[in-house]
C-alpha cells in the first residue's frame, strides 16, 4: 500500500481529468446521462465525471476484465490513423 507521505498530492494527476480520459478510453460517453457527452462523443468532464459517478461498475469491470480488449482496439485505431494519408495530399 502507498503511504501518505510517499506521494505528495501536488504531483498526483487530477482525479477528474484522469477519469475523464478513462471515460473516453472506455467510450462511456455512449451511456452517459449528459446529452453533451453523447453528442460530442467524448466525456465533457465535470465533477466525477458524471459517467463515472453513474456507472462506477463499468470502470471497475473494464479495468478488471476488458483492458486487453481496449488495448487491442486502440492499438488498431492508432495503426489505422498512421496508415491514413494526411488530409488533402494525393
Amino acid at each position: 500500500m502507498i503511504q501518505d507521505d510517499d506521494v505528495p498530492l501536488c504531483i498526483m494527476p487530477d482525479f477528474d481529468d484522469t477519469l475523464q480520459r478513462l471515460s473516453d478510453l472506455f467510450m462511456a460517453y455512449k451511456i452517459c446521462r449528459r446529452r453533451t457527452c453523447r453528442w460530442h462523443e467524448s466525456c465533457q468532464g465535470g465533477f466525477g465525471p458524471p459517467c463515472f459517478l453513474q456507472q462506477r461498475n463499468l470502470f471497475a469491470d473494464a479495468i478488471r476484465y476488458e483492458l486487453d480488449d481496449y488495448r487491442a482496439y486502440w492499438t488498431a485505431q492508432r495503426r489505422r490513423a498512421k496508415a491514413k494519408p494526411p488530409h488533402g495530399s494525393m
